[in-house]
């Protein structure tokens, strides 16, 4: 993809005109007026109208479909208007009925609508034991009324915009509070829809509401929960006025997953206790429409694919549910296998020109998920299998958006250094919560920054144009003033290309993606720009780590190196010291460890040049089973040919060892190759 980088301060141009203009057309040739039945026509009679509590919401739009959403004050039956038109003049009718089991909330799912359209809709509610007079009547005044736009149809081309943020209700020393200006801008915008990219409440933070702790008991934490969410809409009064949420919610429909806070902090889904009660509370508060996507029936599915036309669709993928603990372990899963799967195969299969990939959490920017330091290795494996199923299908015009870290970065990023990004990347956020400053994007996926900033709130914006030809992302203050945009131009997916020779890390630019691992506080190498051999080079220090510390390899060694059995791994090393020498344990990583799933495989120089000496020292590692390679998981000592073909196959870990000398000590590196036989 190429791309092309600017900044303006020129108000984004009001593209309504065509979409209403396709809206008039369309409610013309559907027919609604004589869709209604007999007793949903208007009629007289009507019994007590009850409070719809917090505003309405509509939500998980496709070219025919919708779900409205609203809250009643009590036990009542929920009605919704909707046509194309403003005056409801053709329209149609749909009802459900809600009570305290959901918070008294209710989501009606809008069917038979026409794409590319906008409509208009106003809900009420009426008691519960009225009469079907009651569904028959007109509108009351107090009906809350809500506008949105459909999905033009799959082969449909057209422009398409919408907004993303998150991280709404602040916490700690300095929150933003209600009524959160940012939602009131991206409301003004009036984008396609908006993406709420989670943590839409803080149910750890001490609100009016109450605060979730790991010590609440369960079945106090639904009223919490729902408390959380009620503030959000309508705060109280010694808080603020109006939160803006529900002017944006009106405005437009919205797309909401979420991430931990709507539980609580940094939770792992399976083995979270208070989980179930928070998902529930998320399901009742947001318009979804995802329980039986891709067939699968399951009720609380937060993920699923979404086509405006020919040239998006956005994957939107719930990263909390499934994942497990953030423990020291080689490999974990973040989505879980069937959410992975699923994700690979949508990708796959989707013909859309941009495929936007909504992940609460970034793949590209070191968190507590996709990409950890190298201390809590782990999740990078099923980073490292989307990274390289987007680079062997192959996929086109990958884009991701996220939130989360509380930051505004945009970058790119080239894992395999072939000069051409897999991926471009855009954070935004917080709306409400602290901001801090930004990190550097993560080294091992070879990032290119484009724009970083922090400690301010703010959201994103995406916009493909009307040929589908470029892709613009914007980064915007909570007022609306421009922070940085930049436009990709759409190409066409390449060939797949058969693996390389040869992968190198020469260290003559940079430190190249490498990191350090099981060395304290340090996952970063130091590099140097000379003293190499020859050139630039990569080193660390003793850093209060463990009884040995390494260098981790960048994702381009990585994935796919079934081709290199027979070949070889060589590396210089070089040490500042050389005496009080000792021998690592096999499980630490001996010399050389490689790494896929639970295969783990050591490698252990032996003989007087087993170590490194002060001056530069070539090792050459032989990837055959020839080669006395320790199998970890296996009761056998020695790994057979299958065993490393397999783990070559899908080589998740490359790790050198760095430290050789007990008590402090400083050691170097050049010169990594791996290489075909």
């Amino acid at each position: 993809m190429s791309d092309q980088t600017h900044s303006s301060d020129e108000p984004e141009a009001d593209r309504r005109t065509f979409l209403r203009a396709v809206g008039g057309t369309a409610a013309a040739t559907a027919g609604l007026s004589g869709t209604a039945s007999a007793t949903d026509r208007p009629g007289a009679g009507r019994t007590d109208t009850v409070p719809i509590t917090h505003g309405v919401a509509s939500g998980d739009v496709t070219a025919r479909t919708a779900v409205v959403w609203a809250r009643a004050a009590d036990e009542a039956t929920l009605h919704v208007e909707f046509g194309p038109d403003e005056s409801f003049s053709t329209s149609r009718r749909k009802r459900t009925t809600v009570d305290s089991s959901t918070d008294f909330t209710g989501q009606i799912r809008l069917t038979g609508l026409q794409p590319a359209t906008r409509y208009h809709y106003r809900v009420w509610a009426t008691s519960a034991g009225g009469s079907d007079g009651a569904n028959a009547a007109s509108a009351p005044e107090s009906a809350v009324t809500g506008t949105f736009v459909t999905a033009p149809a799959r082969n449909e081309a057209g422009g398409v915009s919408f907004a993303w943020s998150g991280d709404t209700w602040g916490y700690g020393d300095d929150p933003v509070e209600p009524p959160y200006p940012g939602l009131r801008t991206i409301a003004e915008r009036q984008p396609d829809f908006f993406l709420y990219l989670g943590d839409t409440i803080y149910a750890d933070a001490n609100t009016p509401a109450g605060k979730i702790t790991e010590n609440t008991p369960i079945e106090d934490a639904l009223d919490i929960y729902r408390g959380k969410y009620r503030e959000m809409r309508d705060p109280p009064a010694e808080v603020a006025e109006r939160t803006n949420l529900r002017m944006l919610l009106e405005a437009t429909s919205v797309y909401s997953v979420w991430d931990d806070h709507e539980v609580i902090n940094n939770f792992a889904g399976p083995i979270e206790p208070l989980m179930p009660e928070g998902r529930r509370a998320f399901l009742e508060y947001w318009p979804l429409d995802r329980a039986g996507s891709g067939g699968s029936g399951d009720p609380n599915r937060l993920y699923g694919s979404f086509r405006w036309g020919e040239h998006l669709e956005l994957f939107v993928i719930d990263t909390r549910q499934y994942r497990d603990p953030n423990v020291e372990l080689d490999s974990k899963t973040l989505l879980g296998r069937e959410q992975l799967d699923w994700l690979k195969d949508a990708l796959s299969q989707s013909d859309a020109t941009w495929k936007v990939l909504a992940s609460p959490a970034p793949l590209g920017y070191p968190s507590d998920s996709w990409a950890t330091p190298a201390d809590r290795t782990g999740y990078e494996a099923e980073l490292l299998e989307v990274v390289r199923h987007v680079q062997t299908e192959p996929v086109s015009n990958f884009v991701v958006v996220a939130g989360d870290v509380h930051k505004s970065v945009v970058g790119a990023f080239d894992p395999d250094d072939d000069g051409e990004f897999e991926f471009y990347e855009a954070i935004a956020g917080p709306l409400g919560a602290p901001a801090g400053k930004p990190d550097d994007l993560y080294p091992p996926l070879n990032p290119t920054e484009f724009f970083s900033k922090g400690e301010y709130t703010n959201f994103g914006t995406v916009t493909v144009d009307e040929s589908g030809e470029t892709l613009t992302l914007g980064i915007y203050d909570e007022e609306g003033t421009e922070q940085f945009t930049k436009t990709i131009a759409a190409t066409e997916a390449d060939a797949a290309t058969s693996p390389p020779d040869r992968v190198e890390s020469t260290f003559d630019e940079d430190a190249e993606g490498w990191l350090v691992s099981n060395n304290g506080g340090s996952n970063l190498p130091e590099y140097f720009e000379s003293g190499g051999n020859p050139g630039g080079h990569i080193g660390d220090a003793e850093n209060k780590g463990g009884v040995a510390w390494y260098y981790q390899a960048p994702f381009k060694f990585l994935g796919d190196r079934a081709a290199f059995y027979g070949g070889t791994l060589s590396f210089d090393l070089r040490q500042e010291q050389t005496d009080r020498q000792f021998d690592a344990e096999p499980t630490e990583g001996g010399d050389v460890l490689l790494v896929s799933g639970e295969r783990k495989l050591v490698y252990e120089f032996r003989g007087p040049d087993a170590t490194p000496g002060t001056e530069w020292t070539s090792f050459e590692v032989p990837l055959t089973a020839d080669a006395p390679w320790i199998d970890l998981a296996s009761e056998e000592p020695l790994a057979t040919e299958d065993t490393l073909r397999a783990v070559l196959e899908d080589l998740e870990v490359i790790r050198i060892r760095g430290e050789y000398r007990g008590g402090d000590d400083r050691s170097y590196l050049d010169n990594v190759v791996l290489e075909r036989g």
